[in-house]
């Protein structure tokens, strides 16, 4: 009986070490300094009604990360349009990974010389965690990009440590029948 403890002892020794590795592995991937903080810009137009238009956009450090579902929220940047008057141009919002679209929005604006608004896009529900881009175009000419961080949601990693816990119950279990029955025979 003595020897089926120990077995017990050891195997929640390893299944502890074993989940711990997991967590270390979900959290470290997290942010191993792949983020571009601040703006990345794309360079002028050159030419037409927008000319010298320079584009940037920014994930502002709130929205660094976020978890899927949720808005992604950005600065959008156009300075110094050489042309007088109001332009209406047109964005287009990309979130990428690896030049893999995940999701796509169009949006409509009016400017004079310059402009700075805050945009937005859904990250898809099904968004597995890590670095993603968020890519602003402006009339299908020019883009800027910025990067975030998709982070796993609570209830995915309460459902992996339930479903660790659990196998570790059964590989444990299993162990300890295996012994007594082997403790069984040896007594008969």
């Amino acid at each position: 009986m003595a020897r089926a403890v120990h077995i017990l002892v050891l195997g929640l020794i390893i299944v502890g070490i074993f989940t711990f590795s997991i967590a270390w592995k979900m959290t470290g991937e997290e942010l191993s300094g792949k983020i571009i903080s601040g703006a990345a810009t794309g360079a002028a137009i050159l030419g037409g009604e927008l000319e010298g238009l320079e584009l940037s956009v920014t994930v502002p450090e709130k929205y660094q990360k976020v978890q899927a579902g949720e808005m992604l929220q950005f600065q959008v940047s156009l300075k110094n349009i050489q042309k007088a008057g109001r332009h209406d141009i047109q964005l287009d919002y990309y979130i990428k990974k690896n030049d893999m679209l995940l999701n796509y929005r169009r949006e409509l604006k009016a400017v004079e010389t310059q402009a700075s608004f805050l945009g937005s896009i859904k990250v898809p529900e099904e968004t597995l965690p890590g670095i993603y881009e968020i890519e602003v175009e402006i009339n299908e000419e020019e883009s800027a990009l910025a990067t975030f961080y998709v982070k796993s949601s609570e209830f995915g990693q309460i459902k992996m440590y339930l479903i660790i816990l659990i196998l570790a119950i059964v590989v444990v279990g299993g162990l300890i029948i295996f012994e007594l029955h082997r403790l069984g025979a040896r007594n008969r």
